[in-house]
């Protein structure tokens, strides 16, 4: 199909159309392989009439846009580059010879994760040879991390900011993304649907991208204050972020459950909250530690990765510490720590280097660069 892009209203362009029917972009002036997937966007495609149906929709799209564009964006989420207005050609007109374009097709520009998912590349690794070693610690620590700040961001509305110039060993600012921020909860954390780009610098795995939110929902739970505690103990009803397993479920219908409920385990009932969250991050790691799918805390201990590594992953497989956490941040803050003893303390800590090491050198460079000039 020939198109016009629409210069006034992008800085993307479309490429070409797989026979799958996926839909390749790239960002205007540069060339090469693709580096974004556009998806049709039919609820724009309309008359643009003021008194259709297809016009109320346009102006309802455009107003929760907005929200939608600020929920997909973090670079450990398949996230919303941008936006694709084109003109296809239907004809050329029988006078001037100018050109006929059909109504206006609108795109939404995705992250293309040119690298497969972790599902990939488990079937490219086989069954393993050995329960006590399967894929590279760096790796684990890799999916790892990048899985924690997605989910801390999509719960409690906060995320890792770097700034190249503060003084090495100071700690990192979480800060608040929105005020209102609801919490968002997954409910799909599994190897299908955990992404990976290839490098686009001196790091030595590229972006790792949580992806898939066809079972997610937005929750109307108020995340705490972040002077109270992040686990409660008592069994009770509590102020946490839940949601039916799948589908959806009245507040009321899913306090009731969380309230009568004894044996979270075994319930499938049982609502999904964001402990539930954490405890598939804890599976995915366990495979990628062993390179078998049912958890078991007790093998990890017999496996040949760092203590740090091996204590978070226990940690998150552990049942009693389901069902009554209320903040990620906390844990995430732990992770972290954990993380950068195996970078600092270890060999292969030492020679891993991650996307803010990158940064970093690109950032040194550009100030050599301009103390040059």
């Amino acid at each position: 199909m020939a198109f016009i892009n629409d210069s006034n209203t992008s800085d993307f362009r479309l490429l070409y159309k797989t026979e799958q029917g996926i839909w390749f972009a790239t960002k205007r002036n540069e060339y090469g392989s693709p580096k974004y997937i556009a998806q049709p966007l039919r609820i724009l495609d309309g008359s643009g009439q003021e008194d259709t149906d297809e016009a109320r929709k346009q102006k309802a799209f455009h107003y929760l846009g907005d929200s939608i564009a600020q929920i997909f964006n973090h670079e450990n989420i398949i996230s919303i580059a941008g936006h694709i207005k084109t003109h296809p050609f239907i004809g050329t007109a029988p006078v001037a010879g100018n050109p006929q374009l059909s109504r206006p097709r609108n795109y939404i520009v995705w992250d293309y994760c040119d690298a497969g998912n972790l599902s990939g590349l488990f079937l490219c690794m086989g069954l393993s040879k050995s329960p006590t070693f399967y894929l590279p610690e760096s790796l684990c620590w890799h999916v790892l991390t990048s899985l924690f700040k997605a989910i801390t961001y999509l719960h409690d509305g906060k995320r890792l900011f770097l700034d190249p110039q503060a003084p090495i060993g100071e700690e990192r600012q979480w800060l608040p993304v929105d005020q209102d921020w609801n919490p968002i909860l997954h409910r799909a954390i599994e190897p299908v649907n955990i992404f990976f780009q290839h490098p686009r610098g001196s790091e030595t795995y590229g972006l790792c991208k949580l992806g898939n939110f066809e079972h997610a929902v937005i929750t109307n739970h108020v995340i705490p204050p972040d002077d109270e505690p992040d686990v409660v103990d008592e069994d009770v009803e509590i102020s946490i972020a839940m949601a039916a397993r799948r589908g959806f479920e009245s507040m009321d219908t899913l306090r009731h459950k969380l309230r009568t409920s004894v044996t979270a385990d075994t319930a499938d009932n049982y609502p999904y909250t964001i402990a539930d969250e954490l405890f598939s991050v804890g599976k995915v790691l366990f495979t990628m530690m062993t390179g078998e799918k049912s958890p078991s805390s007790d093998k990890l201990p017999m496996t040949r990765y760092s203590a740090g590594l091996q204590r978070v992953v226990m940690e998150l497989l552990k049942p009693d510490s389901r069902r009554k956490i209320t903040k990620v941040l906390p844990q995430t803050k732990v992770v972290m720590e954990y993380y950068r003893e195996w970078k600092k303390g270890t060999d292969e800590g030492k020679n891993y280097k991650d996307i803010e090491d990158d940064m970093i050198l690109r950032y040194e460079a550009e100030m050599e660069t301009m103390e040059i000039i």
